[in-house]
């Protein structure tokens, strides 16, 4: 019984180092920061949004690790988008996650926000969260020029003698 007992306690050791070796390789779980990323036409800077009069984006938050790159997989409640000026405007979307943001005049350039969060990382782990941005609202271009010629026609004298 012993001898059974023995090798029973080599094999759970064993796989208890090979658990802690892969342990070791997996990145944390736990949120390290967190980002605004703004969708548009053009690819926006994490945490700064610039459009033009008329346009709209949509604003999202996203929690990640410590490399401040990869997604943590933490979960977002208690999404706020704070912006306070007459360029543009940020609601809430439905599903209480993400915002939509609209040009609305021009800004005198990049005009500060916020956005909160509460983050549920994998590991049950729950931590507040606050992050700046910026928003920054061009005047919309110019109409182009109306074009009066709408067409083109060969015209010919009178023939004579």
């Amino acid at each position: 019984m012993d001898l059974f007992h023995d090798k029973e306690d080599r094999l759970l050791e064993k796989i208890l180092a090979v658990l802690e070796r892969i342990d070791r390789k997996i990145p944390g779980r736990l949120t390290k920061s967190i980002v605004v990323s703004f969708t548009g036409d053009l690819v926006m800077a994490d945490n700064a949004l610039v459009f033009q009069v008329g346009q709209t984006s949509q604003a999202s938050i996203q929690p990640l690790l410590a490399d401040g790159v990869t997604p943590s997989g933490g979960t977002l409640s208690n999404v706020a988008y704070n912006f306070n000026d007459p360029s543009a405007s940020i609601v809430l979307n439905a599903d209480g996650l993400t915002a939509t943001c609209t040009a609305l005049a021009a800004s005198s350039g990049a005009i500060a926000g916020t956005a909160t969060c509460t983050v549920t990382d994998t590991d049950g782990v729950v931590s507040t969260w606050s992050q700046p941005f910026t928003i920054t609202t061009n005047a919309a271009p110019p109409p182009p020029p109306q074009q009066l010629t709408q067409s083109v026609a060969v015209q010919f004298s009178t023939p004579t003698p």
